[in-house]
């Protein structure tokens, strides 16, 4: 009886963990695409983060840095006016649309 207990307990404590997709992430968050000469990853919240690998984005980059984060995202990203740019970098905290 004990011993049944001892079982229990790790898996009523797997149960509390999220979802995981094919590739061992969180499903809905899409794999973001390769975008040649940037790098786009998924930030907290949901965010998307773009970068750029040579020169890195400034402030008037905006519209350069949403195409990447489109393509990205294989659509559109969810942009508006909470985009901000931080230390050579994009950020849509509305992730992929």
């Amino acid at each position: 009886m004990r011993a049944a207990a001892v079982l229990l307990v790790p898996l009523a404590l797997a149960g509390c963990a999220g979802p995981i997709g094919p590739d061992g992430g969180d499903p809905r968050r899409p794999v973001l695409a390769l975008v040649q000469g940037h790098h786009a990853e998924w930030g907290p919240a949901g965010a998307v983060i773009v970068t750029r690998a040579q020169v890195p984005f400034t402030y008037a980059d905006g519209y350069d840095a949403r195409r990447v984060a489109d393509q990205a995202c294989g659509g559109k990203v969810a942009s508006g006016v909470d985009d901000n740019f931080r230390d050579g970098a994009w950020i849509f905290p509305g992730g992929c649309a």
